[in-house]
C-alpha cells in the first residue's frame, strides 16, 4: 500500500502552464491512477463543505493555514544562517543560504507536522507518497513504484518525474548508474522537486532534515549528504506542470 498525501492551497501563484494544464485535470488524473490508494488531501485554507475530495472513497481532508505559522518559521530562520551547497547554471558549486520561508514553505512545514504525527513506525516498509496538485501521472505508477523498491530494496527516496534541468549545463558532470525495474530504467539523481516517495522507516529516520529545510532543492541536498539516494525514472511516469520544466518524451497532452 501507498499512504498519499496530496498538498493543494486556496493561495494559488502565478506560474508558467503549458495550455492543456489545470489544477482539476491533475486531481482528477490523481483520482483515476491511484488504484485505489488512501489520500490525504492537505489543504492550506478554507475547505468549501461541498468539498470535491471527501465525495471519493478512500479520501480524508486536513485542513491547515500556513498564514499563522509563518512567523514564527520566519524568526527561526533569521536566527539561523544555515548553508548548502549548490550548483549554478554552469555546474560550479557555490554555497548557499537556506531560502526564507514563505506561504509555501510554511504550508510544507506543516503537512510533515501532520504526517510525522500520524505515522505508524509498525508499517515501516510501506509507502508514502507526497504530491504536490500540479502533477500528472501515468496509469498503474503506484505499480511501477512499488516495483522499484521491490526490485531495489536498497533504495530510500525516489521521484517518478524525469526533470530536465538535469540534463542542462548545472549537472553536466553528474555521473549516475543506470537501473531496471520490471517497468522502467531508473538513474540517480541529486535532488527533486516536492513530490516524492520513500518508505515510512526512512521518513521518520529523516525527520529532522524534512523538519528544518523547507526548500525542496536543498532538502534533497542535505538527504544527499546523508547518503540518502534519489531515484528517477527514464522517461518520466510523471511531470511537474510547469513550464519549461514538463518532464520529456511523453506526450503530456493525451495523458
Amino acid at each position: 500500500m501507498i499512504d498519499i498525501y496530496f498538498r493543494t492551497s486556496s493561495n494559488k501563484k502565478a506560474t508558467a502552464r503549458p495550455p492543456w494544464f489545470s489544477y482539476e485535470k491533475c486531481w482528477n488524473n490523481l483520482i483515476q491512477t491511484r488504484m485505489n490508494n488512501p489520500i490525504t488531501v492537505i489543504h492550506d485554507g478554507p475547505v468549501d463543505e461541498s468539498s470535491k475530495y471527501e465525495k471519493y472513497e478512500n479520501v480524508k481532508v486536513i485542513e491547515i493555514d500556513s498564514e499563522k505559522i509563518l512567523p514564527k518559521l520566519l524568526e527561526e530562520w533569521e536566527n539561523n544562517n544555515e548553508t548548502y551547497w549548490d550548483r549554478d547554471s554552469k555546474g560550479q558549486t557555490y554555497e548557499k543560504r537556506v531560502e526564507a520561508p514563505d506561504r509555501e514553505k510554511a504550508a510544507g512545514w506543516l503537512m510533515y507536522q501532520h504526517i510525522y504525527a500520524n505515522l505508524d513506525s509498525n508499517k515501516g516498509n510501506d509507502l508514502i507518497y507526497i504530491i504536490e496538485d500540479d502533477y500528472l501521472h501515468l496509469g498503474a505508477w503506484p505499480m511501477v513504484l512499488e516495483n522499484l523498491y521491490e526490485c531495489h530494496p536498497e533504495i530510500t527516496y525516489s521521484t517518478l518525474y524525469d526533470h530536465p534541468d538535469k540534463y542542462t549545463q548545472r549537472y553536466i558532470n553528474t555521473k549516475t548508474p543506470l537501473i531496471i525495474s520490471n517497468f522502467s530504467h531508473w538513474r540517480f539523481v541529486p535532488s527533486t522537486c516536492g513530490t516524492f516517495a520513500c518508505r515510512i522507516k526512512d521518513f521518520i529516520e529523516d525527520k529532522n532534515i524534512h523538519m528544518d529545510n523547507l526548500g525542496d532543492h536543498n532538502k534533497f541536498i542535505k538527504l544527499a549528504e546523508k547518503r540518502r539516494s534519489i531515484a528517477s525514472p527514464i522517461p518520466g511516469i510523471a511531470t511537474h506542470c510547469v513550464e519549461p520544466w514538463i518532464s520529456p518524451f511523453r506526450n503530456w497532452t493525451e495523458v
